[in-house]
Formats: structure tokens, sequence, C-alpha cells
């Protein structure tokens, strides 16, 4: 009973690791201790379903911290609140892949092994948790580093995966000196030892490559308007915002003003009910705007592209479960009075936008962003910038604004390209290419704010070579295999 308490309160102390906590320094003490506990001969004794209930009790723990904010999109209604006990269905859906670890890792006697394996487990739950089914990438160990400038240049080269992989690995580190006090010991210690130098140096080797780098300047207006999220607002709520909206395009004289997904109020049937906008652009002033649009009895949630001579849609293509569509509806028709009787359909098409001849960009709607391996490929890696339109309302004052916000943030570092992120209540920023953020508005406040931003020409990346990390993956645990099994010999 005591170690099943000890896992359920490792996990909780880890999710204060994550955004918006970055309690980093209790990684060092929580890591070891929960190494620790793996490799006691007391634990190691019992079975093999006791591991698996530990594991379900880590994953408990850590993702009703890092979740917390799971239920607040049915806290916005009265008559949906009752149903917000839902939302932690996902929480115990996720943790079962930490107790489908843990059982894997009774296997594993031998603690050097144990210490390779564990960060690789780790990162394979994070694979696993966004692919299967309709998949759900939030929950990524990169994102405790994503305020660290080690966390841009490690995600650059090795990709999301590698700098969950650096991240474990660097926590897990003290735990060496618990077990490891021979020869191996100073082995694993070299080994780690060059890693690290090697992630130092290739950040460096970054830096001066770029620095002289031919620039694109513009000029950018991100415009967090702060809207209410209100369903039950009259048409005079909604003319109200549309007013707003108009306002600021009459005034912005920037190179492109951006603002939030959905942010215009009304459903566009045809590009009729958008012309007023773009007739009121200033002549050099490129408009990005969020809305819903209906297309042969379809509902998109868009992204419209507008200048003074034409009009451009993006629709979005990764919709979120339960919150724009209802998977297999036909069995759930009681989510109707949560998620709406009609679904979002997917939009078709590249992932790019043009602004110009010299211009554009690849958009990302709302969590979109997280989905980094669908975001890039042949057609678009060529691109300028990305913007990301998203509406973080939903996700209530906690933790939820701050981490989509980090995860929008560690994309321009592992892309190679300034991310510009609009959100209707915040945080809105514009985030060069090695993930340094260059200005940004706070969250719940309403502002128009002007940002000059320097776009590099030199757009490659690594982007293909994130995939080997996985033969890594491979290796690491073929070492551990062979490790464990010469200790069992």
């Amino acid at each position: 009973m005591l170690f099943l308490v000890q896992f359920l309160l490792s996990g909780i102390i880890t999710g204060l690791l994550f955004p918006p906590f970055f309690l980093l320094p209790i990684g060092f003490i929580i890591y070891p201790f929960l190494f620790y506990l793996l490799n006691s001969k007391e634990y190691t004794s019992l079975s093999y379903p006791f591991h698996f209930l530990s594991g379900l009790l880590y994953g408990l723990g850590l993702l009703t911290i890092l979740l917390v904010w799971i239920k607040e999109p049915f806290l916005l209604d009265s008559f949906t609140k009752k149903f917000s006990i839902l939302s932690y269905l996902l929480i115990f859906y996720c943790s079962l892949y930490f107790g489908l670890s843990f059982l894997i890792l009774k296997y594993f006697t031998n603690p050097i092994s144990k210490f390779i394996i564990l960060p690789v487990i780790f990162v394979a739950n994070e694979i696993l948790i966004a692919n299967v089914v309709y998949g759900f990438p939030w929950i990524s160990h990169s994102l405790i580093l994503s305020s660290n400038p080690l966390a841009f240049s490690t995600i650059y080269f090795w990709g999301t995966y590698g700098l969950s992989y650096v991240t474990i690995t660097f926590l897990l580190f003290p735990a060496i000196f618990l077990f490891c006090k021979n020869v191996k010991f100073k082995i694993i210690l070299t080994i780690y030892f060059i890693v690290f130098i090697f992630i130092s140096t290739s950040s460096i080797l970054r830096s001066n490559k770029l620095d002289n780098v031919n620039v694109k300047k513009i000029k950018i207006s991100l415009a967090q308007m702060n809207f209410s999220l209100n369903h039950k607002q009259n048409l005079d709520d909604l003319n109200v915002k549309y007013e707003t909206i108009l306002e600021v395009i009459r005034v912005n004289t920037s190179d492109i003003l951006i603002f939030a997904e959905n942010n215009f109020p009304y459903l566009v049937k045809d590009n009729q009910e958008i012309l007023t906008l773009q007739n009121n652009l200033q002549q050099t002033t490129h408009l990005i705007i969020g809305l819903t649009r209906k297309e042969n009895d379809k509902f998109y949630n868009s992204l419209y592209s507008i200048n003074n001579d034409t009009i451009h849609t993006f629709d979005k293509q990764i919709l979120v479960p339960f919150g724009e569509f209802i998977p297999f509806r036909r069995f759930l028709k009681f989510m109707e009075i949560i998620a709406g009787s009609t679904d979002f359909a997917l939009g078709e098409g590249q992932r790019i936008v043009g602004i110009n001849d010299e211009l554009n960009f690849i958009p990302a709607i709302c969590y979109e962003i997280i989905f980094f391996w669908k975001l890039i490929n042949d057609e678009n890696n060529n691109a300028d910038f990305i913007i990301n339109l998203t509406n973080d309302s939903w996700f209530g004052q906690l933790s939820g604004p701050y981490q989509h916000f980090y995860l929008s943030r560690l994309r321009a570092a592992e892309f190679n390209k300034p991310l510009i992120r609009v959100s209707n209540n915040g945080i809105s920023a514009a985030i060069d290419n090695f993930g340094n953020i260059i200005d940004y508005i706070e969250l719940n406040k309403k502002e128009v704010k002007e940002i000059n931003i320097q776009i590099p020409e030199l757009k490659n990346n690594f982007i293909y070579y994130h995939r080997f990390i996985f033969y890594f993956f491979i290796l690491l645990f073929l070492m551990g295999l062979f490790l464990n099994k010469k200790n069992d010999t």
C-alpha cells in the first residue's frame, strides 16, 4: 500500500515540472526517487498486476496535474457543467499507458539496463498516446524544458521525441550515483558527458551558421480581442464584435494583421460576409482571420487570408474529438448535448498559404500545432513562417493556455521557422526561429500589438532526420535487453 501512495505522490510532484510551474530542480529529486522505488528489492518482488497498478497511479497523479484544465470546456455552460466528470476519462485512458510501462520495466532486473530503458519506455508512451485512435500529443516530456534554451537546440537537431528523451535522462542522471559505483558507472558517465557536449556544441554551430543570413523584415500586428465565449449572445452582441474588428482593420497599417481562431462573429456562407473587411483594408495590409464557414451543407473551421485583391482559405484538417466532431456518433447520441448535432468537416489541400510572391506561411488552427509530424512536408518545408490561430478561452485560467503556448513555441525551433501565434484571450506572441519570444500579449488582455520581425531566407531544418531517433531508441532498448540478459546469466 505504501508503494502505491509513493507512486501516486511521485506522479503529482512530477506534474509540477511542466508549465506553468517549471519547478525543474524538483525533477533532480523526484526522478531519482522514482528510479529508487522501481529498483527496490521489496517492490521488484511484487506481482505484475501490482506493477501495472503502480504505473496507473503514477500516471493518474502526473496527468491530473498536467491536464487539470481538461474539465474547463465543460464549465463554460451551466448545462454541460454536470458532464465535467467525463473529461477525466481521458486522464484515466492515458494513465493506462504508464501502467503498461511499469509492467514492462518489471522485466528489467538490472539497474543499469533499467536506467537505459526507462527514458525510452516513457517516450514510447508519448508516441503511443499521440498516435493511437485520434491521438493526443499534448502529453510530452519536452514541455519540461520548453522555457530553457537547451530545449531549442535539442529539438532542432533531435526533434520532439529526442527532446523528451534528453529531458528524462537529464533529470534521471543523479540516479546513476546510487547504483553504478564501478567501471560501468564511468562508461555511462563518459557517454552522457559526450552527448551533452555534442548538444551544446551543436547549439553554438547553429547560432554561428545563421548569424549572417539574409532576412525579410516585416511589421505584423497581433489582434488579441479577448472576446467572450458566451454561447447565448444575441445578434447585437455579434454586431458589436464585428464593429470592433472592423475598427481595428480600418486603422491598421501593418504588413500583416492577424486575428485569432473564429474571431469573425458570423457564419460565412459565401464571401459576401467578409467583403466589407476586404474593402476596409489599407492598401499594403494583409489580413488573417479565423472563422466558421459553411459550404455544401458542411461546416469548416477556417483561416481566411485576405488582401485587396484576393481571398484564400485554409480549412482545419485535424479536428478535436468531442469538440468539433463526435466519434462513433450513432453510438454516442447522448454526447450531442455537449458537442452539438453537427460535426465539422475535415479540410483538404496543401498546408501552405501565400501572402504575396515573396512570402508564404504554414497555417495551423488551434491544437493542430501540437501534431508536429503532420504540419510539415515537401510542399511546405520552404515556407517562410508559421501562423497559429487559436482560442484558448476553452482552457480556462490554469495551466492549459500556458502549456498550449509552450508547445507552440517548440515548433518554431523544431521547424527553424518564425512562429506567429494569435489567441483570442492569449497568450499571443511572435517567436523567432530559435524559439526566442520577440514580443507577446499577456493572458486575458485585450490589445493590438505591432511587432517588427525578421524572417531568415535560410529555411533548412533537420525534420527529415528526426525519424532516426527511433533507430536510436531501438538500439538503446536492445542494449538494455542485452545488459539485463547478461545480468541474469
